[in-house]
Protein backbone atom coordinates (compact mmCIF):
# COMPACT_ATOMS: atom_id res chain seq x y z
CA UNK A 1 0.00 0.00 0.00
CA UNK A 2 2.40 2.56 0.07
CA UNK A 3 4.28 4.65 -2.85
CA UNK A 4 7.84 5.62 -2.55
CA UNK A 5 7.80 8.88 0.02
CA UNK A 6 9.17 11.68 -1.46
CA UNK A 7 8.90 13.27 2.51
CA UNK A 8 6.97 16.25 1.22
CA UNK A 9 5.66 14.59 -2.15
CA UNK A 10 4.82 11.44 -1.12
CA UNK A 11 1.53 10.80 -2.65
CA UNK A 12 2.71 11.94 -6.11
CA UNK A 13 3.44 8.35 -6.78
CA UNK A 14 -0.25 6.78 -6.83
CA UNK A 15 -0.05 4.61 -9.56
CA UNK A 16 0.21 0.82 -9.17
CA UNK A 17 2.19 -0.73 -12.30
CA UNK A 18 -0.22 -2.77 -13.59
CA UNK A 19 0.70 -4.31 -17.42
CA UNK A 20 -2.38 -6.69 -18.10
CA UNK A 21 -5.80 -7.33 -17.32
CA UNK A 22 -5.03 -10.54 -16.87
CA UNK A 23 -3.68 -12.02 -13.26
CA UNK A 24 -1.01 -13.31 -14.32
CA UNK A 25 0.01 -17.64 -13.42
CA UNK A 26 3.48 -17.72 -13.21
CA UNK A 27 4.59 -18.69 -9.67
CA UNK A 28 4.98 -15.85 -6.91
CA UNK A 29 8.46 -15.76 -6.80
CA UNK A 30 9.21 -15.89 -10.80
CA UNK A 31 7.14 -12.86 -11.06
CA UNK A 32 8.52 -8.83 -11.66
CA UNK A 33 5.58 -7.66 -10.02
CA UNK A 34 4.07 -8.13 -6.73
CA UNK A 35 0.71 -8.92 -7.17
CA UNK A 36 -2.33 -8.00 -4.46
CA UNK A 37 -5.85 -8.98 -3.91
CA UNK A 38 -7.89 -6.01 -1.89
CA UNK A 39 -11.12 -7.29 -0.50
CA UNK A 40 -14.36 -5.94 -1.40
CA UNK A 41 -15.08 -4.88 2.43
CA UNK A 42 -11.81 -3.56 3.05
CA UNK A 43 -11.97 0.33 4.67
CA UNK A 44 -9.08 2.76 4.26
CA UNK A 45 -8.66 1.91 0.49
CA UNK A 46 -9.98 4.16 -2.13
CA UNK A 47 -10.50 5.83 -5.38
CA UNK A 48 -10.30 9.65 -5.50
CA UNK A 49 -11.13 11.18 -9.31
CA UNK A 50 -9.61 7.53 -10.52
CA UNK A 51 -6.83 7.53 -8.54
CA UNK A 52 -6.07 4.75 -5.88
CA UNK A 53 -5.45 6.01 -2.63
CA UNK A 54 -5.10 4.18 1.30
CA UNK A 55 -2.70 3.00 3.76
CA UNK A 56 -3.02 -0.61 2.97
CA UNK A 57 -2.21 0.87 -1.30
CA UNK A 58 0.43 2.43 0.20
CA UNK A 59 2.37 0.23 2.41
CA UNK A 60 2.36 -2.54 -0.32
CA UNK A 61 3.93 0.07 -2.87
CA UNK A 62 6.79 0.98 -0.42
CA UNK A 63 7.77 -2.92 -0.28
CA UNK A 64 7.27 -3.61 -3.88
CA UNK A 65 9.38 -0.56 -4.25
CA UNK A 66 12.01 -1.64 -2.00
CA UNK A 67 12.04 -5.41 -3.59
CA UNK A 68 12.17 -3.88 -6.99
CA UNK A 69 8.85 -4.63 -8.45
CA UNK A 70 6.18 -3.49 -9.48
CA UNK A 71 2.62 -3.45 -7.72
CA UNK A 72 -0.08 -4.63 -9.62
CA UNK A 73 -3.81 -4.35 -7.67
CA UNK A 74 -6.85 -6.46 -8.13
CA UNK A 75 -9.66 -4.59 -6.96
CA UNK A 76 -12.82 -5.59 -4.60
CA UNK A 77 -12.69 -9.82 -5.27
CA UNK A 78 -15.45 -11.20 -3.05
CA UNK A 79 -13.91 -14.27 -0.51
CA UNK A 80 -14.93 -17.13 -2.59
CA UNK A 81 -12.61 -15.59 -5.57
CA UNK A 82 -9.73 -14.30 -3.67
CA UNK A 83 -9.26 -17.50 -1.64
CA UNK A 84 -8.74 -18.90 -5.07
CA UNK A 85 -6.57 -16.89 -6.39
CA UNK A 86 -4.20 -17.55 -3.09
CA UNK A 87 -4.22 -21.07 -3.06
CA UNK A 88 -3.75 -21.12 -6.99
CA UNK A 89 -0.61 -18.63 -6.31
CA UNK A 90 -2.19 -16.19 -9.01
CA UNK A 91 -1.74 -13.42 -6.44
CA UNK A 92 0.84 -12.91 -4.16
CA UNK A 93 -0.86 -10.87 -1.07
CA UNK A 94 -4.49 -10.34 -0.40
CA UNK A 95 -5.38 -7.40 2.11
CA UNK A 96 -7.86 -7.62 3.86
CA UNK A 97 -10.17 -7.07 7.60
CA UNK A 98 -8.52 -9.71 9.77
CA UNK A 99 -12.04 -11.11 11.22
CA UNK A 100 -11.84 -12.12 7.82
CA UNK A 101 -9.29 -14.60 7.72
CA UNK A 102 -10.17 -17.84 7.58
CA UNK A 103 -8.79 -20.47 10.12
CA UNK A 104 -6.77 -22.44 7.46
CA UNK A 105 -5.09 -19.13 6.58
CA UNK A 106 -3.89 -17.89 9.96
CA UNK A 107 -0.04 -19.21 9.42
CA UNK A 108 -0.04 -17.05 6.31
CA UNK A 109 -1.43 -14.26 7.96
CA UNK A 110 0.29 -10.57 8.70
CA UNK A 111 -0.92 -8.55 10.83
CA UNK A 112 -0.80 -4.79 9.41
CA UNK A 113 -2.70 -1.85 11.71
CA UNK A 114 -5.86 -0.82 13.81
CA UNK A 115 -8.33 1.91 12.19
CA UNK A 116 -11.57 2.83 13.34
CA UNK A 117 -14.83 3.96 11.60
CA UNK A 118 -16.40 7.36 11.66
CA UNK A 119 -19.95 9.17 11.34
CA UNK A 120 -20.36 12.04 9.38
CA UNK A 121 -23.32 14.47 9.08
CA UNK A 122 -24.37 17.40 7.45
CA UNK A 123 -22.65 21.00 8.98
CA UNK A 124 -25.93 22.23 10.51
CA UNK A 125 -26.55 19.06 12.25
CA UNK A 126 -22.78 19.17 13.02
CA UNK A 127 -22.98 22.09 15.10
CA UNK A 128 -25.83 21.41 16.67
CA UNK A 129 -24.18 18.32 18.17
CA UNK A 130 -20.83 20.70 19.20
CA UNK A 131 -23.45 22.60 21.33
CA UNK A 132 -25.09 19.92 22.72
CA UNK A 133 -23.66 18.09 25.47
CA UNK A 134 -26.16 15.70 26.08
CA UNK A 135 -25.75 13.86 23.13
CA UNK A 136 -26.45 10.71 22.33
CA UNK A 137 -25.60 8.08 19.39
CA UNK A 138 -29.13 6.32 18.40
CA UNK A 139 -31.35 8.82 19.67
CA UNK A 140 -29.38 11.23 17.03
CA UNK A 141 -29.50 8.70 14.04
CA UNK A 142 -33.15 8.39 14.38
CA UNK A 143 -34.06 11.64 13.03
CA UNK A 144 -33.06 10.09 9.73
CA UNK A 145 -31.87 7.75 7.17
CA UNK A 146 -28.02 6.22 7.73
CA UNK A 147 -25.80 5.03 5.52
CA UNK A 148 -22.82 3.05 5.69
CA UNK A 149 -19.98 1.41 3.79
CA UNK A 150 -20.08 -2.68 3.72
CA UNK A 151 -16.65 -2.82 6.11
CA UNK A 152 -19.08 -1.61 8.55
CA UNK A 153 -20.83 -4.70 8.64
CA UNK A 154 -18.24 -6.62 10.56
CA UNK A 155 -18.31 -4.50 13.37
CA UNK A 156 -19.93 -4.96 16.57
CA UNK A 157 -21.33 -1.68 16.10
CA UNK A 158 -22.95 -2.11 13.09
CA UNK A 159 -25.37 -5.09 14.94
CA UNK A 160 -26.03 -2.35 17.30
CA UNK A 161 -27.17 -0.08 15.40
CA UNK A 162 -29.55 -3.33 13.36
CA UNK A 163 -30.75 -3.17 16.78
CA UNK A 164 -31.81 -0.09 17.74
CA UNK A 165 -32.57 1.11 14.27
CA UNK A 166 -33.69 -1.46 11.42
CA UNK A 167 -35.01 0.75 9.09
CA UNK A 168 -32.94 3.63 8.93
CA UNK A 169 -29.74 1.94 8.27
CA UNK A 170 -28.83 1.36 4.40
CA UNK A 171 -25.33 -0.86 3.35
CA UNK A 172 -23.29 0.20 0.59
CA UNK A 173 -20.43 -0.79 -1.31
CA UNK A 174 -20.06 2.33 -3.44
CA UNK A 175 -16.65 4.17 -2.97
CA UNK A 176 -16.54 6.12 0.21
CA UNK A 177 -16.81 9.41 -1.81
CA UNK A 178 -19.69 8.58 -3.46
CA UNK A 179 -21.51 7.95 0.07
CA UNK A 180 -19.86 11.13 1.88
CA UNK A 181 -21.77 13.27 -1.57
CA UNK A 182 -24.98 11.48 -0.60
CA UNK A 183 -24.69 13.05 2.47
CA UNK A 184 -23.93 16.52 0.70
CA UNK A 185 -26.70 16.12 -1.50
CA UNK A 186 -29.31 15.20 0.89
CA UNK A 187 -30.16 11.78 -0.16
CA UNK A 188 -28.96 10.62 3.47
CA UNK A 189 -28.69 11.90 6.63
CA UNK A 190 -25.51 10.17 7.59
CA UNK A 191 -23.08 8.30 6.54
CA UNK A 192 -20.50 5.51 8.32
CA UNK A 193 -17.09 5.09 7.01
CA UNK A 194 -13.47 4.55 7.92
CA UNK A 195 -11.69 7.80 9.24
CA UNK A 196 -9.24 8.51 6.75
CA UNK A 197 -11.91 8.33 3.71
CA UNK A 198 -13.66 10.37 5.82
CA UNK A 199 -11.16 13.39 6.88
CA UNK A 200 -10.32 13.39 3.02
CA UNK A 201 -14.12 13.28 1.80
CA UNK A 202 -15.00 15.96 4.46
CA UNK A 203 -11.89 17.86 3.21
CA UNK A 204 -12.97 17.63 -0.17
CA UNK A 205 -16.44 17.70 -0.32
CA UNK A 206 -18.26 20.57 1.34
CA UNK A 207 -20.79 20.68 4.25
CA UNK A 208 -20.19 17.69 5.80
CA UNK A 209 -18.36 17.34 9.30
CA UNK A 210 -17.45 14.05 11.33
CA UNK A 211 -19.20 14.06 14.29
CA UNK A 212 -18.63 10.36 16.29
CA UNK A 213 -15.88 8.29 16.43
CA UNK A 214 -16.85 4.24 17.21
CA UNK A 215 -14.70 3.27 20.00
CA UNK A 216 -14.36 -0.21 18.49
CA UNK A 217 -11.00 -0.87 16.19
CA UNK A 218 -10.63 -2.65 13.00
CA UNK A 219 -7.80 -4.81 12.59
CA UNK A 220 -6.99 -5.26 8.79
CA UNK A 221 -4.32 -8.31 7.79
CA UNK A 222 -1.76 -9.19 4.87
CA UNK A 223 -2.17 -12.82 4.20
CA UNK A 224 0.33 -14.15 1.67
CA UNK A 225 -0.20 -17.33 -0.53
CA UNK A 226 0.82 -20.57 0.93
CA UNK A 227 2.69 -21.38 -2.23
CA UNK A 228 5.67 -19.01 -1.50
CA UNK A 229 6.39 -19.15 2.35
CA UNK A 230 9.65 -16.94 1.71
CA UNK A 231 7.24 -14.24 0.37
CA UNK A 232 5.93 -14.15 4.26
CA UNK A 233 9.23 -14.61 5.66
CA UNK A 234 10.90 -11.67 3.71
CA UNK A 235 7.32 -9.27 3.91
CA UNK A 236 7.60 -9.68 7.51
CA UNK A 237 11.26 -9.19 8.05
CA UNK A 238 10.90 -5.71 5.74
CA UNK A 239 8.10 -4.99 7.74
CA UNK A 240 9.55 -4.59 11.12
CA UNK A 241 12.68 -2.58 9.43
CA UNK A 242 10.16 -0.12 7.83
CA UNK A 243 7.87 0.32 11.15
CA UNK A 244 11.60 2.31 12.22
CA UNK A 245 12.05 4.02 9.43
CA UNK A 246 11.22 7.98 8.77
CA UNK A 247 8.95 6.98 6.10
CA UNK A 248 6.62 4.82 8.01
CA UNK A 249 6.07 7.74 10.26
CA UNK A 250 5.40 10.08 6.84
CA UNK A 251 2.54 7.28 6.25
CA UNK A 252 0.99 7.55 9.31
CA UNK A 253 1.20 11.34 9.36
CA UNK A 254 -0.86 11.55 6.09
CA UNK A 255 -3.29 9.03 7.25
CA UNK A 256 -4.20 9.35 10.38
CA UNK A 257 -3.21 13.08 11.12
CA UNK A 258 -4.65 14.55 8.22
CA UNK A 259 -1.39 15.03 6.20
CA UNK A 260 -3.08 13.43 3.30
CA UNK A 261 -5.25 16.61 3.22
CA UNK A 262 -2.52 18.66 2.44
CA UNK A 263 -0.26 16.26 0.36
CA UNK A 264 -3.51 16.17 -2.12
CA UNK A 265 -3.91 19.92 -2.75
CA UNK A 266 -0.25 20.18 -2.65
CA UNK A 267 -0.73 18.22 -5.88
CA UNK A 268 -3.83 19.93 -7.55
CA UNK A 269 -6.39 17.90 -6.40
CA UNK A 270 -9.13 20.42 -4.87
CA UNK A 271 -12.28 18.82 -5.46
CA UNK A 272 -14.53 15.03 -5.58
CA UNK A 273 -15.82 14.97 -9.26
CA UNK A 274 -18.42 12.09 -8.38
CA UNK A 275 -18.18 9.13 -11.33
CA UNK A 276 -15.20 11.22 -12.95
CA UNK A 277 -11.75 11.61 -13.61
CA UNK A 278 -10.97 15.22 -14.44
CA UNK A 279 -12.94 18.32 -15.30
CA UNK A 280 -12.35 18.00 -18.59
CA UNK A 281 -14.29 14.37 -19.31
CA UNK A 282 -16.41 15.41 -21.70
CA UNK A 283 -14.00 16.73 -23.73
CA UNK A 284 -12.06 13.33 -23.71
CA UNK A 285 -15.66 11.43 -24.37
CA UNK A 286 -16.19 13.60 -27.64
CA UNK A 287 -12.83 14.04 -29.34
CA UNK A 288 -12.57 10.15 -28.88
CA UNK A 289 -15.45 9.10 -29.77
CA UNK A 290 -14.91 10.80 -33.16
CA UNK A 291 -11.54 9.06 -33.12
CA UNK A 292 -12.46 5.99 -32.21
CA UNK A 293 -10.28 6.02 -28.92
CA UNK A 294 -11.42 4.91 -25.35
CA UNK A 295 -11.25 8.54 -23.42
CA UNK A 296 -10.21 6.67 -20.59
CA UNK A 297 -6.88 5.50 -21.78
CA UNK A 298 -6.63 9.09 -23.50
CA UNK A 299 -6.89 10.71 -20.09
CA UNK A 300 -4.70 8.17 -18.42
CA UNK A 301 -1.85 9.75 -20.87
CA UNK A 302 -3.00 12.94 -19.68
CA UNK A 303 -2.60 12.83 -16.55
CA UNK A 304 1.16 11.66 -16.94
CA UNK A 305 1.50 14.19 -19.71
CA UNK A 306 0.24 17.23 -17.25
CA UNK A 307 -1.80 16.62 -14.58
CA UNK A 308 -5.09 17.80 -16.19
CA UNK A 309 -3.52 21.26 -16.53
CA UNK A 310 -4.09 22.61 -20.03
CA UNK A 311 -1.94 25.30 -19.10
CA UNK A 312 1.65 23.66 -18.70
CA UNK A 313 4.11 24.42 -21.15
CA UNK A 314 7.32 22.22 -20.76
CA UNK A 315 11.13 23.27 -21.18
CA UNK A 316 11.19 21.73 -24.28
CA UNK A 317 8.20 23.94 -25.62
CA UNK A 318 5.47 21.19 -25.21
CA UNK A 319 2.06 22.58 -24.63
CA UNK A 320 -1.40 21.41 -23.73
CA UNK A 321 -3.20 18.29 -21.52
CA UNK A 322 -1.28 16.08 -24.02
CA UNK A 323 2.05 18.05 -23.70
CA UNK A 324 1.99 18.58 -27.87
CA UNK A 325 4.80 20.32 -29.59
CA UNK A 326 3.95 23.42 -31.77
CA UNK A 327 6.15 22.08 -34.64
CA UNK A 328 3.99 18.80 -35.12
CA UNK A 329 0.50 20.98 -34.81
CA UNK A 330 2.51 22.73 -37.93
CA UNK A 331 3.05 19.20 -39.72
CA UNK A 332 -0.80 18.48 -39.28
CA UNK A 333 -1.88 21.94 -40.28
CA UNK A 334 -3.29 23.08 -37.30
CA UNK A 335 -3.66 26.68 -36.18
CA UNK A 336 -4.41 28.64 -33.17
CA UNK A 337 -3.58 27.96 -29.63
CA UNK A 338 -2.28 24.53 -28.22
CA UNK A 339 -3.48 25.15 -24.53
CA UNK A 340 -7.26 24.56 -25.82
CA UNK A 341 -8.32 21.38 -24.44
CA UNK A 342 -9.99 19.93 -27.20
CA UNK A 343 -7.64 21.37 -29.77
CA UNK A 344 -4.95 19.65 -28.17
CA UNK A 345 -6.83 16.60 -27.29
CA UNK A 346 -7.52 16.14 -31.01
CA UNK A 347 -3.84 16.77 -32.17
CA UNK A 348 -2.64 14.43 -29.96
CA UNK A 349 -5.30 11.83 -31.19
CA UNK A 350 -3.88 12.32 -34.51
CA UNK A 351 -0.46 11.67 -33.64
CA UNK A 352 -1.25 8.65 -32.12
CA UNK A 353 -3.09 7.60 -34.89
CA UNK A 354 -0.58 8.56 -37.29
CA UNK A 355 1.76 6.30 -35.27
CA UNK A 356 0.10 3.14 -35.34
CA UNK A 357 -0.57 3.53 -38.90
CA UNK A 358 3.43 4.22 -39.61
CA UNK A 359 3.89 0.97 -37.36
CA UNK A 360 2.11 -1.35 -39.79
CA UNK A 361 1.27 -4.05 -36.98
CA UNK A 362 -0.42 -7.86 -38.09
CA UNK A 363 -3.80 -7.78 -38.49
CA UNK A 364 -3.86 -10.28 -35.08
CA UNK A 365 -1.94 -7.98 -33.53
CA UNK A 366 -3.90 -7.34 -30.19
CA UNK A 367 -5.01 -3.97 -28.94
CA UNK A 368 -2.76 -3.98 -25.75
CA UNK A 369 0.07 -4.97 -27.87
CA UNK A 370 -0.89 -1.91 -30.46
CA UNK A 371 -0.79 0.86 -27.62
CA UNK A 372 2.06 -0.07 -25.54
CA UNK A 373 4.05 0.09 -28.32
CA UNK A 374 2.46 3.01 -29.92
CA UNK A 375 2.35 4.82 -26.18
CA UNK A 376 6.25 3.79 -26.22
CA UNK A 377 6.89 5.87 -29.57
CA UNK A 378 4.70 8.62 -28.24
CA UNK A 379 7.39 9.29 -25.76
CA UNK A 380 10.38 7.62 -27.25
CA UNK A 381 9.52 8.86 -30.82
CA UNK A 382 9.97 6.38 -33.78
CA UNK A 383 13.18 5.42 -34.38
CA UNK A 384 14.53 3.94 -31.33
CA UNK A 385 11.37 1.65 -30.99
CA UNK A 386 11.89 0.64 -34.26
CA UNK A 387 15.50 -0.31 -33.67
CA UNK A 388 13.43 -2.77 -30.91
CA UNK A 389 11.28 -3.87 -33.24
CA UNK A 390 14.20 -4.96 -35.27
CA UNK A 391 16.13 -6.01 -32.68
CA UNK A 392 13.03 -8.29 -31.25
CA UNK A 393 12.81 -9.56 -34.89
CA UNK A 394 16.42 -10.50 -35.50
CA UNK A 395 16.68 -12.77 -31.98
CA UNK A 396 13.39 -14.77 -33.02
CA UNK A 397 11.01 -12.37 -31.13
CA UNK A 398 7.70 -10.81 -32.14
CA UNK A 399 7.98 -7.37 -33.87
CA UNK A 400 4.26 -6.71 -32.47
CA UNK A 401 4.80 -7.83 -29.21
CA UNK A 402 5.11 -5.34 -26.28
CA UNK A 403 7.21 -7.50 -24.16
CA UNK A 404 9.50 -8.37 -26.58
CA UNK A 405 9.60 -5.08 -27.50
CA UNK A 406 10.36 -3.66 -24.01
CA UNK A 407 13.07 -6.18 -23.89
CA UNK A 408 14.82 -5.02 -26.82
CA UNK A 409 14.23 -1.23 -25.55
CA UNK A 410 16.40 -2.45 -22.57
CA UNK A 411 18.69 -3.84 -24.54
CA UNK A 412 19.45 -0.88 -26.54
CA UNK A 413 21.31 0.59 -23.31
CA UNK A 414 24.27 -1.87 -23.85
CA UNK A 415 26.65 -0.19 -26.04
CA UNK A 416 27.22 -3.49 -27.71
CA UNK A 417 23.82 -4.38 -29.08
CA UNK A 418 23.26 -0.42 -29.78
CA UNK A 419 26.15 -1.77 -32.30
CA UNK A 420 24.28 -4.17 -33.99
CA UNK A 421 23.65 -3.35 -37.60
CA UNK A 422 19.77 -3.28 -37.07
CA UNK A 423 20.09 -0.75 -34.46
CA UNK A 424 19.90 2.83 -36.67
CA UNK A 425 19.60 5.31 -33.85
CA UNK A 426 22.33 4.14 -31.34
CA UNK A 427 22.39 3.59 -27.96
CA UNK A 428 19.09 4.40 -26.07
CA UNK A 429 18.08 4.66 -21.75
CA UNK A 430 14.80 3.16 -22.00
CA UNK A 431 14.34 3.72 -18.53
CA UNK A 432 11.96 6.44 -18.62
CA UNK A 433 9.90 5.61 -21.26
CA UNK A 434 9.39 2.14 -19.79
CA UNK A 435 7.52 4.07 -16.86
CA UNK A 436 5.63 5.83 -18.83
CA UNK A 437 4.33 2.68 -20.64
CA UNK A 438 3.82 1.15 -17.61
CA UNK A 439 2.36 4.13 -15.64
CA UNK A 440 -0.21 5.13 -18.30
CA UNK A 441 -1.00 1.39 -18.68
CA UNK A 442 -1.79 0.86 -14.82
CA UNK A 443 -3.85 4.49 -14.75
CA UNK A 444 -6.22 3.30 -17.64
CA UNK A 445 -6.63 -0.30 -15.87
CA UNK A 446 -7.62 2.11 -12.87
CA UNK A 447 -10.13 4.08 -14.70
CA UNK A 448 -11.57 1.33 -16.48
CA UNK A 449 -12.26 -0.61 -13.22
CA UNK A 450 -13.78 2.29 -11.52
CA UNK A 451 -15.07 4.49 -14.32
CA UNK A 452 -18.18 3.90 -16.90
CA UNK A 453 -16.76 4.25 -20.50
Amino acid sequence: MLKRVCQVAFLALAISSLISCNVRKSAPGNRNELVVVMDEQMPGYFVLNGERYGYQYDLFKAYADARGKQLRVVDGQKPSVYARMLDKGEVDVLTTLTDHVEKADRPFEVPIYQTSYVLLCGSRQAAQVRRDPAFALIPFLKQGKVLVSSGFKGTKAYSTLLDSLPANVYVSSCNSFDLIESVANGTYDYVICEMSEAQLGCAMIRQVEEVYRFAEPIALSAVVTPLDPALKADFESWLEAYRGSSEYAVLNDLYFAKGIVGALVNKGVNGYLPGRISAYDEVFKRVCEREGYDWRFISAIAYNESRFNPDVVSHKGAQGLMQVMPRVARQFGVQGDLKDPEQNVLLALKVLGKIEKSLNFAPETSWTDRMQIVLACYNAGLGHVLDARNLARKRGGNPDSWKDVSACLKAKSDPTVAQDEVVKCGPFNSRQTLAFVDQVWSRYHVYCHHIER
